[in-house]
């Protein structure tokens, strides 16, 4: 996969779990890329005010901003 089109995948795949958050570990195994690279594209996500997310004990979970 390539990173050109990483934020779209990671974004379709958050919105069709919706309303359920998704953590950055789901991501990663998900669409098989490591789990650093989907913290920063989530990361980069909540920059441009489309992703939120809470932290429940060390997992983050991401949810899409409406």
């Amino acid at each position: 996969m390539t990173k050109k089109g990483l934020d779209k995948v990671i974004l379709k795949y958050v919105g069709d779990q919706a309303p359920r958050p998704v953590s950055t570990r789901e991501i990663s195994e998900k669409l098989k890329i490591a789990w650093h690279t989907a913290d920063r594209y989530c990361l980069k996500l909540q920059l441009q005010k489309k992703f939120s997310c809470f932290t429940i004990g060390k997992s983050t979970a991401w949810f899409i901003v409406k």
